[in-house]
């Protein structure tokens, strides 16, 4: 099986944009984690500086990364491995919900907490402190859970599709 790199791209680039559009929902669903006033302060460092229209704009950004990772790796997988004898949707699926959920682990924690402020934006007036790790990791854990779901329970099902079709 060969690579297809601009095939690769665009189920990457397909699946960012209909995550970012899921994005919005789970923002509704998140949305306790304002309460917290350092996410606030969070969203009021970045441009435009209001956290209100900051809230609506950044908060589909990591469910279309997250999209695009996952797309890319279910459309690298079925380029690489053989489905076996579930579906190509259900064995790639799965691929690309660990790749996508694995880089957001690593990426948004590293951003929240290091890149940002090394950049000047620097939104906890706490410090940094483990509360506020734990504030990132909770959230981002919540985030994935609304996120990942969905997905991971198309991607079962689309696997059962085949199985259950019979011969």
């Amino acid at each position: 099986m060969a690579l297809q790199p601009l095939s690769i791209l665009h189920t990457g680039v397909f699946f960012a944009v209909a995550a970012g559009l899921y994005g919005w929902f789970i923002g509704i669903l998140w949305s306790p984690f304002l309460f917290a006033e350092r996410f606030r302060r969070l969203l009021e460092t970045v441009p435009p500086s209001d956290w209100l229209p900051n809230y609506a704009l950044w908060i589909p950004l990591p469910a279309a990364v997250w999209g695009f990772f996952f797309g890319s790796g279910l459309s690298l997988s079925r380029d690489v491995f053989s489905p076996g004898d579930a579906s190509e949707l259900y064995a790639a699926g799965i691929d690309g919900i660990v790749i996508a959920t694995a880089v957001s682990l690593v990426l948004w924690p590293l951003l929240l907490l290091y890149v940002l402020p090394k950049k000047g934006f620097d939104w906890d007036p706490r410090g940094y402190s483990p509360s506020t790790v734990l504030l990132v990791v909770a959230s981002l854990a919540w985030y994935l859970v609304l996120l990942v779901g969905p997905a991971y329970v198309f991607t079962v099902l689309a696997g059962f599709g085949d199985v259950m079709s019979g011969p």
